[in-house]
């Protein structure tokens, strides 16, 4: 079905802006539901996330290298100083629109050494200048995520618990999923040239799913596994241990309510309960 006949059905509303849809109250009531289902998905129950805003320093994804690895993705905002002739164009506000929402969470950790491992769960708006239009290909949109930093080993179980975990997950909303390994763009200007590496050490994992009659699948989740890269590039250490290790799993709440509306269809009643708790 397309994004068009799902205007018609009361679930999105053009904007004239390709990737970007409107959402109606019964799309939004879906959201809400995952957001409860995700409450409680971990082993720990969240009283849900700490919402970031839709921008971020630019110096912080500099910092984190995104820039570097992913310039075509990334949105800036610019704006006229006060008092600037509008002939003479706007100029960097040094702020950028967040592309992940995990990224403002770093700074709070940033330059300092952890004693025990930390864990949280955060949320926000994010932005990426997508070039295609295919459904749920969404240059804006809103992403959950849960972030942990520590030791190697017990980060790396994390990431590996959040696998099983979102399985199941998928599994009790009646959303067929395939978990793929893939390649995560927190590696830097060198991650491009790292693929064969990332994937032979298992970093990324994507959860696959349709999110239309069309569609050949896309990743509405992830769980990730970033090594010691973003710790080393915000300077965080972990027990005298050296620098800490970070994982995250996140979960595109868009592209998760898509696959919903295309796996169940049409009449909520016929869907499973969004909120009944995951064990």
């Amino acid at each position: 079905m397309t994004a068009y006949e799902r205007t018609h059905q009361g679930w999105t509303a053009p904007t004239g802006l390709p990737g970007t849809l409107g959402l109606t109250p019964r799309f939004e009531e879906v959201i809400a539901g995952l957001q409860q289902a995700l409450n409680t998905a971990g082993a720990v129950p969240s009283p849900g996330p700490v919402w970031y805003p839709p921008v971020v320093p630019q110096a912080l994804l500099e910092r984190a290298e995104y820039a570097e690895s992913f310039p075509h993705l990334l949105g800036t905002v610019h704006a006229l100083a006060e008092g600037t002739d509008r002939a003479e164009g706007p100029s960097s506000s040094g702020v950028a629109l967040a592309p992940a929402a995990c990224y403002s969470v770093y700074p709070s950790f940033a330059d300092r050494e952890l004693t025990a491992p930390a864990q949280v769960d955060v949320a926000g708006y994010c932005y990426r200048h997508e070039a295609t239009t295919e459904l749920g290909r969404f240059r804006t949109f809103r992403m959950r995520e849960f972030v942990r930093v520590g030791d190697p080993e017990t980060t790396l179980d994390w990431r590996d618990e959040w696998i099983a975990r979102g399985e199941a997950l998928f599994s009790r909303l009646g959303v067929k999923v395939s978990v793929q390994s893939a390649t995560d763009p927190f590696f830097g200007p060198g991650g491009r040239f790292m693929r064969a590496s990332q994937l032979e050490q298992s970093l990324k994992y994507e959860f696959v799913a349709k999110v239309s009659d069309a569609d050949e699948g896309t990743a509405i989740a992830s769980a990730n596994y970033h090594k010691d890269h973003l710790g080393a590039r915000f300077g965080i250490g972990y027990a005298g241990r050296g620098t800490a290790h970070s994982a995250c799993t996140a979960f595109g709440l868009e592209r998760v309510a898509l696959a919903l509306v295309h796996a169940h269809g049409d009449d909520r009643a016929n869907w499973p309960s969004l909120t009944e708790e995951v064990i």
